[in-house]
This record gives structure tokens, sequence and C-alpha cells, in this order.
């Protein structure tokens, strides 16, 4: 029971009317610097009844007016936003503080959300706010929005079947349920009467069989206790750091405890702050894995990032469009996640969160650590079901070493062909694509892709003409009069005279009428001068190719 009683602050399996704007209002009242989070979201009956009875014992302790079934909490319609500063929980609404509640309100009501009010029009507490036009005695009766989920669903079920304190409401009509046994068979049936009574509890960590599948990699990779001087997380143990343990808890903890955490309390956290938070339940296995491993290594918005940006980059659509990529995993995002093929997802991904490590300011430190981990990912994912569903035409490679000029070794022997036969077109798609990748790659805020292009593309504009684009850096290193004079024309001389220096005097050894005698036999004669000429038209050549690379790049960005 006391695992009934207990906080619940994960907004994960609330009803999606709220969902979406629950995240979406934390993270706009975050960005004006208020420190709101979800204190509580779904709450047990059986928090409920103790909360109503501590209040009717002590009145100068109540916090609600209602028993169980008669909050909005029960049916995860309603969530508690409380300040959190300096790791701790604070329901301070003196002096300016008050305005941030004002504020947190109005953030509400744009999302369809309000707190709650008496007859009198008086606010009731502040830091409740729930879907509007619900009440609670229509849910009682069974009467529940639209649009309800199976993760919805399925926790409320839990709950109503968990109760054994009186009425309950109805489940909602999708959540699964067994049927009935033909009741001509059961009267042919004595029980048994030895066997204890059944118990019915809440699904947790240890009884999710397919948590503890994904999480099994987890477990093997987060290890135990570790407080490494460069990790910002500080001390961590079974992958939960000092700071998450303190939220789950809802005070501050001391190393030491952190040192003392269970592997079951552990366990929990994991499923509820990291899988079930990122919808990982609601997905094929293999991108269920490749979310899941990357929210507890760097935070469910991240993990929601590259999901969007994998599925973006294979060119795959949802109702018509790519996805937006805002780390936030709403309708369109699980759709995708759902209706994409898991294997074509999960390589992708892997590759892109490659790339993304290898751009992190402590790489040098950890990098070993963390490709050696993505690697062991790609062995596990090859255990997984292959799953099914839409698969792409073409899938953007991204996993190889970058070079200097954010293009791999592939990609950069791609551009030198494709300027080098005139596909000017191809060379620009493809620098400008790298270009915007890293870039997202490297974007830990809520830079969306849009306006990381418009960022590339403004750059550089004023320092283009727009009818006659000046001279590269490359072309103009001798200066813009020798620059103009050699623009178009390096390429070519380099290459001409690397021929008429090499193979001419092997091919034509007296000149033979068709060169002149007096040039090869001097080529012949002196060999120095056969390498000064050879290596500076090798000079030549090279400084051509490196012309179109930087004129491509232009175009690109241009």
């Amino acid at each position: 029971m006391s695992g009934l009683t207990k906080r619940d602050g994960d907004i994960s399996r609330l009803h999606p009317a709220i969902r979406d704007s629950v995240v979406a209002i934390q993270k706009k009242l975050n960005s004006e610097n208020i420190p709101f989070q979800v204190f509580e979201a779904f709450r047990t009956p059986h928090r409920q009844a103790n909360l109503y009875a501590k209040g009717r014992t002590k009145p100068g302790n109540k916090v609600t007016w209602v028993g169980p079934w008669g909050s909005i909490h029960q049916y995860g319609l309603a969530v508690d936003f409380v300040l959190f500063e300096n790791g701790n929980w604070s329901w301070d609404d003196s002096g300016a503080k008050a305005k941030w509640w004002s504020r947190m309100h109005e953030v509400a009501a744009d999302h369809n959300m309000t707190p709650l009010y008496n007859k009198k029009k008086q606010l009731i507490e502040k830091p409740h706010v729930q879907l509007m036009g619900v009440t609670s005695s229509e849910l009682r009766n069974g009467i529940y929005p639209d649009g309800g989920d199976a993760i919805w669903a399925e926790h409320l079920a839990d709950l109503i079947d968990s109760w054994d304190g009186g009425a309950t409401p109805a489940k909602p009509s999708h959540a699964p349920e067994k049927p009935a046994l033909d009741p001509a068979v059961v009267a042919d049936i004595e029980p048994d009467a030895t066997l204890p009574a059944p118990t019915v509890a809440l699904d947790t960590a240890d009884t999710d069989a397919r948590f503890q599948k994904l999480h099994s990699f987890i477990k093997w990779a987060e290890g135990g206790f570790a407080n490494h001087p460069d990790d910002t997380g500080g001390a961590t143990n079974f992958g939960i750091t000092r700071e998450t343990l303190e939220t789950w808890r809802g005070r501050p903890v001391t190393e030491d405890e952190v040192r003392a955490l269970t592997r079951e309390e552990a366990d929990q956290i994991l499923r509820t702050n990291y899988y079930a938070r990122c919808r990982c339940g609601e997905m094929p296995d293999r991108t269920a894995m490749v979310v899941y491993n990357t929210a507890v290594l760097s935070g469910t918005g991240k993990a929601i990032k590259t999901l969007q940006e994998a599925f973006n980059a294979m060119g795959m659509t949802v109702n018509g469009g790519p996805l937006k990529v805002d780390g936030i995993i709403g309708r369109n995002t699980i759709a995708a996640a759902r209706e994409t093929d898991a294997e074509a997802m999960s390589e992708i991904y892997v590759d892109l969160y490659e790339a993304y490590l290898k751009t992190r300011h402590n790489f040098d430190t950890f990098g070993n650590g963390w490709m050696n981990r993505t690697a062991k990912l790609r062995e596990f994912l090859t255990t997984l079901p292959k799953g099914a569903g839409k698969r792409p035409t073409t899938v953007m490679k991204v996993s190889n070493k970058p070079l200097g000029l954010d293009l791999d070794a592939d990609d950069l022997v791609s551009l030198i062909a494709a300027v080098s036969t005139g596909g000017k077109s191809a060379a620009a798609k493809l620098v400008l694509s790298r270009i915007i990748q890293k870039k997202v790659a490297e974007a830990d805020d809520d830079t969306a892709a849009e306006s990381i292009l418009k960022d590339v593309v403004e750059q550089k504009l004023d320092a283009l003409e727009p009818e006659k684009p000046a001279l590269t850096p490359v072309n103009a290193a001798l200066g813009e009069t020798v620059g103009k004079l050699l623009n178009g024309k390096k390429s070519v001389i380099g290459i001409v005279g690397l021929v008429l220096t090499s193979v001419i005097p092997a091919v034509f050894p007296e000149g033979g009428g068709v060169i002149d005698p007096t040039f090869v036999q001097q080529l012949k004669a002196n060999p120095d001068i056969q390498t000064i000429l050879f290596t500076v038209l090798s000079i030549f050549t090279g400084w051509g190719f490196l012309g179109k690379i930087d004129k491509a790049i232009r175009d690109a960005r241009t």
C-alpha cells in the first residue's frame, strides 16, 4: 500500500488532453526564468484518501476538501505546479513571487488549463491547474474527455482495480480488459481454498517485462556509484544523479545517500523519469531502446529531439510534413515512432546521437566510454525484433568521422567529383546539409532546424554580391589582380603542366616534331627543373580544387 500513497510527478501517463500542455507550460515559464516544476500529476485514490483524512483530523493541515475519486488528479487531468529553487520545493507566494504564480495561471489558461475557484470566484489553491470544462461528477460516472490513449487508460484502469475502499468510476472503454470465463465451465470448478487471495498492484519496474528487457542494457551501461570531477551530473549511482534523486524524493540528499541508493529504487526512477516520460512503452522495441538510452545519458529532451531529427533526416513525413524538432513527444512524434520501420529508425538515430556526442566539450574525457557504449548498443539492437512500418527511400549517412569542412571523407570525394564534373547544385546541397546537420547536433537548446538554416544562410549574405560574387578567400590568396587572372584556370594549368612535365619526356623522348625537342632535352638534362615544375604545377592543381570547394561552400550558403 505504501507505493500507492507516494507522490507521483510523472507526466507521461497523463491524459493526452493535457500531457503536451503541461510540458509547454513548464517550458514557457522556465524560459522566463520562473522556476516552476510539476510537483504532482496522477494521484492515486489511496493518496487522496490519506490527504483527505489528514485534513479532517487536523483542520489546520487541510490540503484537499474531497475524498477518493473526487479530485481531477485521480483521472490524470490535473497537475500541481510548485516552485523548485536551489533543490527545494517552495510554495512561497509572497512579495515579488506573487507575480510568478499569477503568470503560471496566465500561461496555463493559454493552454486550456485553469486553477480551481469556489462559487464566489475565489481561488482555492494556487498550485493546482486542470483541464477546462471537466467536472469530478462527470468523471466519476465514466464520462471522460475524447482522445485518451492506451498509456493513460491502462494506468487509470490499474488505479480502479487497486482500489478496495468503495465505489469506483467506470474504466475507460479502451482500457484492456481480460474477458470473463464461461459461467458454465466455472460452475464445475471447485476453488482451491489453500491458495492465497490474489492481490492487485500497480505495474512497477520489476513487473514490467518489456521494460526489464530493454533496461538490461542500461543496467550494464550505467554500472554503480561514480563521482568524476568532470561529470556535470556530480555524484551518480546506477545512472541516477544527486539532483535527480533529490527531485524524486522531494528533499535534499547527501552524497552518501546517493551511494546507498538501492537498485530497486533506481530502476523505478529510471522507468518513471526516462522510459515512461519518453513514452517508450508505445514504441517498437528498437526505437524505444535508442530513445531510452539517450534519455538516461543526455536527458529526455535530447532523446526526443534526436528521434525527431532521425525521422526528418530519413526524409519521412507525418501529416504531410516533417516533425518539429522541439523535444516534445506529442501526437505527431509518437505516430512517427510507431509507424516508421524500427530497424531503419534506430540505425540513423544512433548515427546522429554518436555524431552529437563527438561535439561535446568533455568528449576527450568520456569519449572512449561513450563510443564503446554506442558500439554495444548497436550489438544489443540486433537482439531485438526488427519491427515493421514505413521505410525511407534514402537514408542520410552521418556516422563517418567529420573533417574540417563539416564533411566526412566519403562526402569530400563526392564533392570534388561533383564540382569537377560541373555538378555545382549537387555539391551545394551536400555541403549545406552537412553544415546544418553539424549545427543541429551542437545545439543544446531548443533551436529548431529552420532557425539554424536561417542562421547559416543569413550570416554570409552581406559578404556576397548578388550579380557578380567576389573572389573566394582561396582564389584571392595572391591578391585580387592575380586571383582574377587565374580564376577558373588554375586546375587546367596544373593538370596540363603535369602532363607536359611527367608524361611527355617518356612518350616523346626526342620530341619527334610533336613537342619542341629542346624543351624535352632540358627536362631530361635537369631533373631539378622537372622536380620544381612538378611541385609548382601540383600546387596549381590543388589550389584549383580548393578554389572549387570554396566556391561550392559559398554557393551553398547563398
